[in-house]
Parts: C-alpha cells; structure tokens; sequence
C-alpha cells in the first residue's frame, strides 16, 4: 500500500521530513510493539519507507464519474515514489539533495549534543545524490 502526502509553503521540506521522521517513531515505537503484544508469538515486524522529492507537480482527476482518482505528475511524484522502494534495512526515510538543501537545522540535527540525522548517500538507480535516515521525531 501506498501513501502520497503534498505539502506546500515555505517550509514544505522540513514538514515533509519530520512527518517522514514522526512516521518512523509511530511504527517502532507504537504500532510494532502493539502487535508484539497483541501477538507474543509472531516475529511479524511493519516495515515501512517514506521517499521525498519537491519539484512542481501537475494533478489531474481521472476517471469515470463515481470511479475517478487523481494522477499527480511531476518529478516528485515520481522519485517519491521510487525512493519507497530503496531496501537499506537500517534506513527509512530518503531524501533528494534538492529536498535536504532546503531543510531547516531543525529538521538537519538533532540530539544531545547536536548531530546530523542524515547520511550521504548515491542513489545507484540515477546516480543522483540523495540522503537517508534512520531517525525517529517523537509523535506528540
């Protein structure tokens, strides 16, 4: 299953990373050990990837009416999407270089003392620079 989120304004980016972060936090620290509980005998874990990209995007609804959906179309939607589909176990949330130049130092460091919750890295498919993480943003 799939899920697009658009986020616009001027800090489209860092919103965009901390849900992706907030996210992570949900899904090991709540719903993972729910289902331990619930379950004591399963080595089910939910995995979960969030990619994110920031260009312009077009969006068009499509259809029949009464069966109809919206097509984004934008590089964004694209990479997004494709970024869902990095397998780096440690890893789950990736950004593009163009997303992590435009984020605020709050949603670039984090911890006690100061450190970044980004790693470099290359995206072998289109050997474009992108940024992965493992950290976590407290849900409030």
């Amino acid at each position: 299953m799939s899920v697009m989120a658009v986020y616009i304004g001027k800090t489209k980016n860092s919103s965009a990373a901390r849900s992706a972060l907030k996210i992570n936090y949900a899904v090991k620290q709540i719903i993972n050990p729910a289902i331990k509980e619930a379950y004591p005998d399963t080595a089910f874990q939910l995995r979960q990837t969030v990619g994110i990209d920031s260009s312009p995007l077009l969006v068009a609804r499509t259809g029949l009416r009464g069966a109809n959906d919206l097509v984004w179309v934008g590089r964004a939607a694209n990479y997004a999407a494709k970024l869902c589909g990095l397998d780096e176990d440690d890893y789950t949330t990736f950004i593009t270089e163009h997303v992590y130049d435009r984020l605020n130092e709050s949603a670039k460091k984090g911890g006690s003392p100061l450190s970044s919750m980004w790693e470099p890295g290359i995206w072998s498919e289109t050997g474009i620079k992108i940024y992965k993480s493992n950290w976590w943003w407290k849900v409030d």
